[in-house]
């Protein structure tokens, strides 16, 4: 039964059926689960403005897709590939989100899309949004507040990263995010902007400013890897 579910999740050249050529989110994240797989790096899930919870949900299924296949793997005929996979089953990602559900704060990016009050969401929602996905308690948390508000309740759990999505839009926002998470980023962490070529790609403004200014400051160095959608960049997160 179990390599029947497995190979249901094949296509014939062996590829994890998924939205992998797809240039939306779902792709966005099916590919950055892909690489963190592929390279069996232990690290969580960390979402800076979850709005309505349908990235955050998504990526958790992505994740489920591949650590489905994992589990097939367990079973495969190579032992090398049974060995491997047995090294790696024990880590189970952890999901985390951060957002103020009561709409964007207050702010003088001069966007009227981004502007005070607007993608007002509930905690609510999303936690049944979550709930419904299959996601437990132990999979996931939720931390309803400015993020700097939020850092102390965030990092007091907070392990290694593998996948950091910044959705927050705003230079200020995404700017803490960034700090924040710097201490728990590492080689090969995946960093996801989802509204990195907003404001007209100004480098003066929203991520991109974030970006820059941190990229002065941090210990890494971040490689471009693939757009997304509309105005998404992902970067891998590298050393000298």
């Amino acid at each position: 039964m179990l390599k029947h579910i497995i190979k249901s999740l094949l296509d014939k050249s062996g590829i994890i059926r998924g939205p992998l050529h797809r240039n939306d989110r779902a792709g966005a994240l099916h590919r950055a689960w892909g690489h963190v797989f592929t390279n069996h790096m232990v690290g969580d899930y960390v979402e800076f403005g979850v709005y309505l919870g349908a990235s955050f949900v998504e990526s958790y299924e992505q994740y489920q897709l591949f650590r489905n296949w994992t589990v097939g793997q367990l079973q495969s005929e190579e032992l090398w590939r049974r060995e491997v996979a047995s090294n790696y089953i024990d880590h189970h990602a952890f999901f985390r989100g951060l957002d103020t559900f009561e709409g964007m704060p207050e702010n003088n990016e001069g966007n009227a899309t981004f502007a005070g009050k607007t993608f007002v969401s509930s905690l609510a929602k999303v936690e049944s949004r979550c709930n419904r996905a299959g996601m437990s308690s132990e999979q996931y948390s939720l931390y309803q507040g400015l993020f700097s508000a939020s850092k102390k309740a965030l990092t007091r759990d907070l392990r290694k990263i593998a996948i950091l999505n910044v959705d927050s839009d705003l230079y200020e926002s995404a700017l803490d995010a960034l700090t924040i998470s710097e201490p728990y980023l590492q080689v090969g962490s995946v960093v996801m902007f989802d509204d990195y070529n907003a404001f007209n790609a100004d480098n003066r403004k929203g991520e991109r400013r974030a970006f820059r200014e941190f990229c002065l400051t941090s210990r890494y160095k971040f490689e471009p890897w693939f757009s997304y959608m509309y105005s998404g960049q992902a970067f891998l997160c590298v050393e000298d």
